[in-house]
């Protein structure tokens, strides 16, 4: 993308930017709102620790298979969507099940995360976190 003129200037996009669809079919004028507005890759084995991010100022290891996901910049209401999925890689059970527990507020949200046979025993190996609605 450059802006009018050239020279390197920012170019910035609002919610009543008009955009066109892969396949040119669609046009929408809410880039915005539908973009991913953070995510995260967390090594949950060991020391958890955080792999990469977006807009993800940190986590806190609540417990075996309990981890809070902080937001660098607050959304705008608790009422933004999240998806999370994890991998356990073991012999016996190479994922787990995931919940949030409906600790939702404008700053972070809490998961759960046990394996398929419901042993809560075992931390997950990776944690992978989306989070899309209004920032503040």
């Amino acid at each position: 993308i450059t802006a009018v003129g050239g020279g390197g200037s920012t170019v910035k996009v609002n919610n009543d930017s008009t955009y066109i669809s892969d396949g040119g079919a669609v046009t929408d004028h809410n880039l915005v709102q539908g973009l991913v507005k953070g995510w995260m890759n967390l090594d949950g084995s060991g020391t958890a620790a955080i792999l990469d991010s977006f807009n993800v100022s940190g986590f806190t290891d609540n417990g075996t298979g309990d981890y809070t996901h902080t937001h660098t910049n607050a959304m705008n209401n608790a009422l933004y969507s999240v998806s999370i999925s994890s991998k356990r890689a073991t012999s016996t059970n190479n994922s787990g099940s995931q919940h949030q527990d409906g600790t939702f507020t404008t700053a972070a949200f809490r998961m759960l995360f046990v394996e398929f046979d419901n042993d809560p025993s075992h931390d997950v190996d990776m944690v992978f976190t989306m989070v899309a609605g209004d920032l503040a």
